[in-house]
């Protein structure tokens, strides 16, 4: 029984060494002839530089100022309220960088308010916020609303959510029928950004 027992061993351990010796190798397939008359080749094509797809590209935007002149620049602007320094007259400054903001508290409606000194007509109204991508994309919601005299208003244009995008130049620019009128009036009710409404400069053209 022993010998057999010790046969068997030595068997088994033949086998295993085989069996390692052929997993090594692998398995070896004969040469396959290939007929050229069933190959097409193609040539690739040349390419210079790197290129991008279409899909990725971005569309670098160009900003187009409505037509005529922002009678609004400089002329007298008050609020219903305000935060910190950030105050109505900096909204018809010019300047749309750095501080250079107005922004209500969070009493919505917040009003701004622009004296056109004179009655004037107008087109078109644009409002905007800094243009950095540190002023992130918000929605603010708002009407526009008219007067002859600062004190009874009528709605030139009704409520709207509408969106500001550092992408697209973080403004928003509304136009209508032409009016005229001495005071234009913003009425703000809500600001995705800020608990209460901002704007950089409000302006308004006429042609």
């Amino acid at each position: 029984m022993k010998i057999v027992r010790r046969v068997l061993i030595a068997l088994l351990f033949i086998a295993n060494v085989g069996l390692a010796i052929y997993a090594l190798n692998g398995i070896k397939e004969p040469p396959q002839e290939i007929d050229t008359a069933n190959v097409t080749i193609i040539e690739a094509q040349e390419q210079a530089e790197a290129e991008e797809h279409p899909a990725f590209i971005k569309k670098e935007y160009v900003l187009t100022l409505p037509q005529g002149e922002n009678v609004a620049v400089g002329k007298k602007a008050e609020t219903s309220s305000f935060t910190d320094v950030y105050n109505a007259p900096k909204a018809v400054d010019g300047d749309s960088a750095g501080a250079s903001y107005w922004e209500g508290k969070a009493d919505y409606p917040n009003t701004l308010t622009v004296d056109l000194e004179t009655p004037t007509k107008f087109q078109t109204v644009r409002l905007t916020l800094n243009p950095l991508p540190i002023w992130g994309k918000r929605t603010q919601t708002f009407a526009v609303n008219v007067s002859s005299d600062g004190i009874t208003y009528e709605e030139l244009v009704g409520t709207k959510q509408y969106t500001f995008d550092p992408a697209t130049g973080n403004e928003v620019q509304i136009s209508f029928d032409e009016v005229e009128t001495k005071f234009v009036q913003l009425v703000v009710t809500e600001n995705s950004g800020a608990g209460g409404g901002q704007i950089a400069e409000f302006e308004v053209y006429r042609k």
